[in-house]
């Protein structure tokens, strides 16, 4: 997925900037999830569009308020959610509130937050008229809704006011700051399952792919591959980058990644790179897929004059076919490769990486 870099506002709702083929998806008012898995900041928030603005810095400005663990320039991936209305919210409120007593305020609290996004944990904070004078502000922490949070507050909604030593409610707050951690893993294993149907349902259209391949010598493969990937940075990685050192000695080199250029399901455009080496000589394979061979070939021109530009130790081009070995030619055994596509030629022995088109 895409990376977005955080910028915290004072705003009720977020404005997504990028890419126009990378936010094509996405409407203004959708619901999203801001993402991190990252060892030390892993979590999830939400939040609603505002806005959608197209540029090549891939930016989300977002309510500060609700970043909580996330924080200015971390970078998040973005998975659109349609929320459900909350039949039940359970808004948990100090007992120092003393006009507010504990049971339904429905009537009383939800023209405040009518149509209000929230989820577990999310300070809130609510109006209540009062005849006796001014309105009454009250802050909670929304402890339970039903169903599951994220959800939004509608016309069926039922508001219940739960009281609570103000010790407790610090507890509440630390509790669903780690559920919101732990359903990180549920929504990453989510993407990855979008990923394989959206790669199944192109090979299923059998949409035409194409490959080429540059052979290099007197080359450092890992600043190859470093190089290769700037040119596609901002674009969305749904597999890699990766790096993996193989053979006895580990002499044998393999980089590859693959690309969603364009995640418009009629459009669908990826590219597979592979930097397959051993010591400083090998080969660098694009394999593009595309819904016609007109777009498989404008994608290839394009950034065969880029690679070009950049490495000019390149040798000439030669075409890389499907299920055969970059090196020899030789068919490849794909009943033998791993679970990452990996086989190695029975011929001889070059490592090489499958596209993930025939994978699946």
């Amino acid at each position: 997925m895409s990376l977005f870099e955080l910028v915290p506002q004072l705003r009720e709702n977020c404005v997504i900037q990028g890419r126009e083929n990378l936010l094509s998806e996405f409407q203004v008012g959708d619901t999203v999830f801001l993402l991190s898995n990252t060892p030390i900041k892993k979590y999830s928030v939400i939040s609603k569009i505002d806005a959608i603005e197209y540029d090549m810095e891939q930016k989300i400005f977002v309510d500060k308020r609700i970043l909580e663990k996330f924080g200015k320039g971390d970078k998040v991936t973005i998975l659109k959610y349609n929320p459900a209305e909350a039949m039940e919210v359970h808004i948990a409120i100090s007992n120092s509130y003393s006009l507010i007593t504990r049971g339904e305020w429905t009537s009383n609290i939800k023209p405040s937050l009518l149509n209000k996004l929230i989820d577990l944990g999310q300070e809130i904070s609510f109006v209540i008229p009062w005849e006796g004078g001014a309105p009454i502000i009250g802050t909670g922490i929304v402890n339970t809704t039903l169903p599951s949070p994220p959800v939004y507050i509608g016309d069926s909604t039922r508001i219940f006011i739960d009281k609570l030593p103000d010790e407790k409610l610090k507890l509440i707050k630390q509790i669903r700051m780690r559920n919101k951690e732990e359903r990180v893993s549920i929504l990453e294993k989510q993407i990855k399952e979008e990923t394989i149907n959206l790669i199944r349902s192109v090979k299923y259209e059998k949409f035409p792919s194409k490959g080429q391949k540059y052979q290099f010598k007197a080359t450092n493969p890992r600043q190859l591959f470093k190089s290769i990937l700037r040119v596609f940075e901002g674009l969305e990685f749904i597999e890699g980058p990766s790096e993996e050192f193989l053979g006895v000695e580990n002499k044998d080199y393999l980089g590859s990644a693959v690309i969603l250029l364009n995640p418009n399901p009629s459009d669908i455009q990826l590219i597979d790179i592979q930097v397959l080496a051993s010591e400083n000589s090998g080969s660098l394979i694009l394999w593009v897929i595309a819904k016609d061979e007109y777009t498989i070939t404008e994608i290839l021109k394009k950034y065969d004059k880029i690679i070009k530009e950049l490495k000019q130790g390149l040798e000439q081009k030669v075409e890389a076919l499907s299920a055969q070995c970059p090196e020899c030619g030789a068919m490849l055994p794909i009943e033998e490769m791993d679970v990452n596509g990996v086989v190695k030629c029975s011929y001889c022995n070059t490592i090489s990486k499958l596209p993930k088109i025939l994978r699946y």
